[in-house]
């Protein structure tokens, strides 16, 4: 059975906050872990994620914003796809 568009953002809303998390985890336990051979500043480290992470937040929000103006856009009153052709039955003018 085929799942539809809600099943699908549900899967999304669950899953990534965990692989996001699973992540994290593992990039932030490199950052404060200490080996007995090779010492890892802590600063340079928790500014590099920092910066990935800010990375990624201008991508995700580059792609939010693209979307926001895709459906304005799209569905703006006066595009002819989103008039409709026939007045409705008991509509009002």
């Amino acid at each position: 059975m085929a799942l539809s568009s809600r099943g699908w953002g549900l899967i999304l809303v669950v899953i990534s906050p965990l692989v996001v998390v699973s992540i994290l985890s593992v990039v932030v336990g490199q950052a404060f872990g200490q080996e007995a051979q090779q010492m890892i500043d802590r600063r340079v480290e928790i500014w590099a994620l920092f910066y990935r992470g800010m990375v990624a937040a201008f991508v995700v929000g580059a792609v939010v914003q693209g979307s926001i103006i895709y459906v304005g856009w799209r569905f703006r009153e006066g595009n002819k796809k989103n008039q409709s052709r026939q007045p409705m039955e008991g509509a009002h003018r």
